[in-house]
């Protein structure tokens, strides 16, 4: 059985809508449809997201998509099977905080009922703009995955993280992706003027808890998990900084750049304009070269 600290670092690696609290309100199949229509277009309004054809997204509880996870495992070759376990551990185990996921390898979003339902606003309205936050977040991680081709398998994720060395640019790229999804997902919502996910700051990430204790074994193990997802929440944060930024400087098309010039630092995932300037010394670069090689 995979250990329960192994499944808390696949927190850190997995790509998700997360939250850190509370309420009331059902969310079916039938409402994701009705909304998909709508994302789709305020993703292109605001935030020049177009996707290349549509992403399925799946209602599910907890339960069924921890049980369809396992089914598709099923069909998976060999190793695959163990990376299939250990992205179930990752992010249905703690499903009190997962709202929703796109699946890379099945290409598909899961948009996780019972845990929406718990933080959702009790005001319909805002039940609805907290779904549609939602979708657009995970329809982002779709757009990518269509456009650049940059969102990881589970299987990728398991090989890499075997070896530590990889961990900072695993999280640097990590979160890249969560915190662009998370400010197009913003653009998308200003753009239709409904009420954005909450921000993310640094501030919250440190707060964030997603087990308790109890007695001092459980309190280690606790202690453990927590800062692995105060690390992931700390993805968002970093992630949307920087993502605001580069929309500011280049737009959606100035993304082609960042995700060819990939892998990111941390030090420049956290402050764009380090990054900015090393994609200008590359382009001087590039073209210098063009030049001398043309006839």
């Amino acid at each position: 059985m995979i250990s329960s600290i192994t499944s808390a670092l696949f927190i850190l690696l997995g790509v998700s809508t997360l939250v850190s609290c509370a309420e009331d309100e059902p969310i079916t199949q039938e409402k994701v449809e009705t909304l998909y229509a709508e994302v789709v277009l305020a993703l292109e309004e605001g935030a020049q997201v177009h996707l290349a054809e549509p992403v399925p997204v799946i209602v599910l509880t907890a339960d069924e998509a921890r049980e369809r996870r396992i089914n598709y495992s099923k069909d998976l070759e060999d190793a695959s099977g163990i990376t299939a376990g250990m992205d179930v551990l990752a992010d249905f185990v703690f499903s009190e905080n997962m709202l929703g996921r796109y699946l890379p390898d099945e290409k598909v979003i899961y948009v996780i009922k019972d845990v929406v339902e718990a933080y959702s606003s009790k005001d319909p309205k805002g039940t609805e703009d907290f779904l549609f936050g939602i979708m657009a977040h995970e329809l982002v991680h779709g757009y990518d995955d269509q456009t650049y081709g940059v969102m990881p398998l589970p299987s990728e994720l398991f090989d890499l993280s075997g070896d530590p060395s990889m961990l900072p640019e695993l999280q640097a790229r990590m979160s890249l992706l969560e915190g662009r999804a998370t400010y197009a997902s913003e653009l998308a919502c200003q753009a239709v003027q409904r009420e954005s996910l909450p921000i993310p700051t640094v501030e919250s990430a440190q707060e964030t808890r997603v087990m308790k204790g109890g007695d001092p074994g459980q309190d280690a193990l606790a202690g453990v998990v927590n800062l692995v997802a105060r690390a992931k929440m700390a993805q968002y944060a970093y992630g949307r900084n920087f993502a605001k930024e580069a929309y500011r400087f280049g737009g959606e098309k100035f993304f082609r750049h960042v995700f060819d010039s990939l892998p990111l630092s941390m030090a420049e995932l956290e402050d764009f304009e380090r990054f900015r300037q090393r994609w200008a010394e590359e382009m001087i670069e590039k073209m210098e070269k063009e030049e001398v090689s043309s006839p």
